[in-house]
């Protein structure tokens, strides 16, 4: 009777815990200071357009009010130079925010150039020197085992053909 023998699985090395995916991670100061300011800003913004939209509607119905009564120029123009003087204040508004997000953008490049600078750049340069360290220990080991290894073999191979050509000579004469 034939023994039988089954596969032994392999042992599983023990792997470090994984993070799980779902835990919350909470935000840094920075982050809450960030988002609170955003906020902030966006509610800020919001506020002045709202207050400009209730600015132009009150001062469009009091100089339409004006002319209706006879005191003004005629309700239209007083409406069209109301709409004109708004939209050149929107204008101003988008110009001055432009320029603070450029700030802004400025100085987040700043710290990117920063970063790369004081962070990137030394990883880089270790992996190079690792690249280095690995590019020499293959040539040493290229050198030192692989081509006697391949000589060696070379060798035997011949050797291996000799042998099997003798032995095919004395095979014939016989």
């Amino acid at each position: 009777m034939e023994a039988r023998t089954h596969p032994v699985p392999a042992a599983k090395s023990p792997s470090p815990p994984e993070p799980e995916a779902t835990a919350a991670v909470e935000p840094s100061t920075a982050e809450l200071r960030a988002r609170r300011l955003l906020i902030t800003g966006l509610v800020v913004a919001g506020l002045l357009l709202l207050g400009m939209v209730a600015l132009l509607v009150f001062l469009s119905i009091d100089a339409y009010q004006a002319a209706y009564i006879g005191v003004g120029p005629s309700p239209g123009a007083v409406v069209v130079g109301l709409l004109r003087d708004a939209a050149i204040v929107f204008v101003a508004f988008e110009t001055l925010l432009i320029g603070v997000l450029l700030i802004i953008l400025m100085l987040q490049v700043q710290s990117l150039v920063v970063l790369l600078r004081d962070e990137i750049r030394p990883m880089l340069e270790a992996a190079n020197e690792t690249l280095a360290t690995v590019r020499g220990t293959t040539q040493f080991v290229s050198h030192n085992v692989v081509s006697p290894v391949v000589k060696w073999s070379g060798y035997l191979a011949g050797l291996r053909r000799i042998v099997r050509e003798i032995s095919g000579l004395r095979k014939r004469e016989e």
